[in-house]
């Protein structure tokens, strides 16, 4: 299977840089096309400002972000603090997402991460990806053929989440910290509100997935193993 095109949706901007950030930079390397989507544009993450303004700082931060690898960034603009799965209109606006992108494979949260929003996310992607495949789901995007298989990024702080593949980020692993490096808002509000430097965090989570597999960075997935979301070939990259 030859994977031209990849969605990555993380709940919140941030998330997929800290995540699998270095994973799209290789995939952008190798040509592939990238769509980097936030179910909410987070703007209930941080202090001192209203949330409609944060909203708009957040949403140019990400779209920076996934210009320094040439990368589509889309908004679904859902709630923050409230995506729910079984909002059909939630679910609606990610099916359209998915249609648009027409992945090959798709990177989302793993469902046991530690934030609502996270676990959300997981169970709203992953029930729009095979939603996005049924023609008589009408919506503004035609149908997708084929339902993509999914793979769950690392939890915060890898708590509870054993690595199925690995990636090396090693060589691009200043793109990604570039890339998160253009959140400045939230590595300000991160480390005002629970004393976490954020770019220091994620290159100790990025050097511990190294040690496991033998490099000096690296960023470590699971896949949803069920009917017909499996292949038999590699889908990451490397």
């Amino acid at each position: 299977m030859t994977v031209r095109r990849v969605l990555a949706v993380g709940a919140h901007p941030d998330d997929i840089e800290i995540l699998c950030g270095g994973t799209m930079a290789r995939y952008r390397r190798e040509g592939v096309e990238v769509t980097l989507a936030t179910a909410t544009d987070g703007n209930r993450g941080g202090m001192g400002v209203a949330p409609e303004e944060l909203g708009a700082v957040r949403r140019k931060e990400a779209a920076a972000s996934a210009e320094e690898i040439g990368a589509h960034y889309v908004s679904a603009g859902l709630p923050d603090g409230g995506v729910n799965p079984t909002d059909e209109a939630m679910r609606q606006v990610m099916v359209d997402v998915v249609r648009e992108a027409r992945p090959d494979v798709v990177f989302t949260h793993h469902p046991d991460d530690y934030h609502a929003d996270h676990a959300a996310t997981s169970k709203l992607v992953l029930d729009a990806t095979f939603s996005a495949s049924v023609p008589l789901h009408v919506s503004d995007e035609p149908a997708t053929t084929g339902i993509p298989p999914v793979l769950f990024m690392d939890t915060l702080a890898g708590i509870g989440f054993l690595p199925e593949e690995y990636v090396d980020i090693s060589d691009i692993f200043p793109v990604k910290r570039s890339m998160l490096s253009r959140h400045a808002s939230q590595i300000r509000w991160m480390r005002e509100h629970d004393g976490i430097e954020l770019l220091d965090f994620m290159e100790v989570m990025g050097r511990f997935r190294g040690i496991q597999c033998g490099v000096a960075h690296a960023e470590g997935f699971t896949s949803r193993h069920a009917w017909l979301r499996q292949t038999p070939r590699r889908l990451l990259p490397g």
